[in-house]
């Protein structure tokens, strides 16, 4: 049975200009794991006929918005990846809360490559999502067969250890405004959607997920979203934020 939803997730109805962006759970169907398969960056090389023959293995449920797809502490044993929609991993932090740790679009991945027994973090989605799980016993297999996959699956695991020095860099020197350009320009990345008043995050993004990725209070994050939004960087609602000048912002986020 499917996990309930996170008590502290946005609700699936906003009031704001956010623009529908992710599939509705019916649409995980054939086409759209073929696609996220063929285009997620550990199967790039893979062939054809092994595509298909994977496709055949993996389960692809899909997930309203603030649903959880497995709590840290579970039994790990899956590969994930992002069909539509998006994903925020988080962790307890030693302050006694949550920290969101990543927020994931479509083609990420997530969930373990490795023997890990126990799920670090919580997987919950953010939008309603179509998610594709593989048995680690399954990717290990491709990952023997196809060198050229086994070095992709390196090369993933390297990008996450960077990204994860890059994070802890900025947040040792940052300023909060620093910190909530930084992520939102990391965010605009994987979620942004180009709309005549800017780059809309096709993601219900509250002050406290701001916070969390930034490191932060939520208070910390409203007040430092005011002072972009002061100087024409960005704008914002109730849970949706734009990015009306990505230059400024990297400036900011960079100096």
């Amino acid at each position: 049975m499917r996990q309930r939803k996170e008590e502290e997730t946005v609700p699936h109805r906003l009031r704001s200009p956010l623009s529908t962006c992710s599939a509705a759970p019916a649409a995980c169907r054939h086409s759209v794991r073929i696609e996220a398969l063929s285009n997620a960056h550990l199967f790039t090389e893979l062939p054809v006929a092994e595509l298909s023959t994977l496709e055949r293995l993996v389960s692809a449920p899909g997930y309203v918005a603030g649903e959880r797809i497995y709590r840290v502490g579970a039994q790990a044993g899956s590969l994930f990846i992002v069909a539509s929609g998006a994903v925020k991993l988080v962790r307890p932090s030693p302050r006694g809360d949550n920290a969101v740790v990543s927020v994931l679009g479509p083609g990420d991945t997530f969930g373990t490559l490795t023997r890990i027994e126990r799920c670090g973090e919580t997987a919950v989605t953010m939008v309603d999502s179509c998610i594709i799980g593989i048995p680690v016993r399954v990717v290990r297999s491709v990952l023997e067969r196809h060198p050229k996959v086994a070095m992709a699956a390196f090369d993933e695991l390297a990008d996450r250890l960077e990204q994860s020095y890059q994070a802890l860099e900025q947040l040792s020197v940052g300023s909060a405004d620093k910190r909530v350009a930084a992520a939102l320009l990391n965010l605009s990345e994987k979620l942004g959607r180009q709309t005549p008043g800017g780059i809309e995050l096709s993601i219900p993004l509250s002050r406290a997920d701001l916070g969390a990725i930034a490191w932060i209070t939520p208070e910390s994050a409203s007040r430092a979203l005011g002072r972009l939004h002061a100087v024409g960087a960005v704008d914002f609602g109730r849970q949706w934020t734009s990015i009306i000048d990505p230059a400024l912002l990297h400036d900011i986020a960079t100096s």
